[in-house]
């Protein structure tokens, strides 16, 4: 790998978020799913 493509403390901090993001996001939706299934 080249020197252009070494990441900084920036790529790795918005990395970081755009990952627990995505987590938390499908977390989020199963867990409305789920509550959404358990009151119907």
């Amino acid at each position: 790998m080249s020197e252009d493509h070494k990441m900084t403390k920036k790529d790795k901090q918005v990395l970081t978020i755009t990952l627990a993001l995505i987590f938390f996001g499908v977390f989020a939706l199963g867990f409305v799913g789920l509550i959404f299934n358990l009151a119907s």
